[in-house]
């Protein structure tokens, strides 16, 4: 089974290190070892072992795999499972499995490289098997479904010269999410957690990050956490040291520096995927938040 996609365009030696399918039960190559696994439970339940520990599993959950992980797995409830295999040289080319397991990321020079070792940090860092395994809210199962299609897609359509990277920047937003709406708000990869305990500050992060593309407002986030706005603002400065707003707003230029670095898209279709369909507009707020434009920022 060949886990990679290939350019089907005449003339194009082109190979991407990413597959994703869409599978009823896991299949037998998801213990491939040469690649990282996003196994997205959207739906049922199975009863799983990963390197020999037993646990059952309901959707809707992420389940993260290094190339080292073992897992088997029983449906127990008829069950939607999609699938992202990837290399994490994808990300990045230096990342090649022995600088990742030798550990000297966790210490490394340059936060360009390190922004980008936190997308795959989850995977390399997991100590055991509950580190594994992320539960979703149904708004969340919802955007995963989206960036697979989306991924999906692109992979197999193949529909103009910027495929590949525009495959690249769908995996870099579902790593993005991972990593910026669980790592990041204090419940790292914690399966005993159910999204019905998690705090508001939580919750409302993973809101951000759920719908980072969509529009919104104050309004948007009183109505959505049941907190007026000064409650709302305090919470965030304590938590952040920025208001609600500044913080989606931070979360967004982050996400637009991985797709101006990682991919060659256009400008215009990074700043729609980060919630700003004017480019003009989103031009003026990352020149305010980075001293540079979008491609002043590219090319250097």
């Amino acid at each position: 089974m060949h886990l990679y996609t290939e350019c089907f365009w005449e003339g194009w030696d082109r190979i991407v290190d990413i597959y994703v399918d869409k599978y009823g039960s896991l299949p037998e190559y998801v213990n491939d070892g040469s690649t990282y696994k996003i196994i997205a439970l959207a739906s049922g339940a199975i009863q799983a072992e990963i390197n020999g520990t037993g646990l059952g599993i309901n959707a809707p959950a992420l389940i993260l795999l290094s190339q080292k992980d073992r897992i088997m797995a029983t449906v127990v409830k008829e069950a939607e499972i999609g699938i992202v295999f990837f290399k994490p040289s994808v990300i990045r080319d230096e990342f090649t499995y022995g600088y990742i397991d030798s550990g000297e990321l966790e210490n490394t020079l340059g936060q360009t490289i390190y922004q980008d070792y936190l997308l795959i940090r989850s995977f390399a860092k997991q100590t055991d098997h509950a580190g594994r395994i992320i539960p979703l809210s149904l708004s969340g199962i919802s955007r995963i479904r989206e960036l697979l299609y989306s991924l999906a897609g692109e992979l197999g359509a193949q529909r103009d010269g910027y495929w590949p990277c525009r495959s690249r920047s769908y995996l870099m937003e579902l790593l993005y999410f991972v990593a910026y709406s669980y790592n990041e708000t204090g419940h790292e990869l914690d399966y005993k957690l159910v999204a019905s305990e998690y705090d508001e500050f939580s919750r409302i992060v993973e809101y951000l990050n759920e719908h980072i593309e969509d529009k919104i407002t104050l309004d948007t986030l009183t109505r959505e956490s049941g907190l007026n706005r000064n409650k709302l603002n305090a919470l965030f400065l304590k938590k952040t040291s920025k208001t609600c707003l500044d913080y989606l707003l931070e979360l967004r230029i982050e996400l637009a520096k991985i797709m101006l670095t990682k991919t060659e898209l256009p400008i215009g279709e990074i700043s729609a995927r980060v919630g700003y369909p004017d480019p003009n507009y989103f031009a003026k707020l990352f020149r305010n938040n980075t001293g540079k434009t979008p491609s002043q920022y590219r090319k250097s």
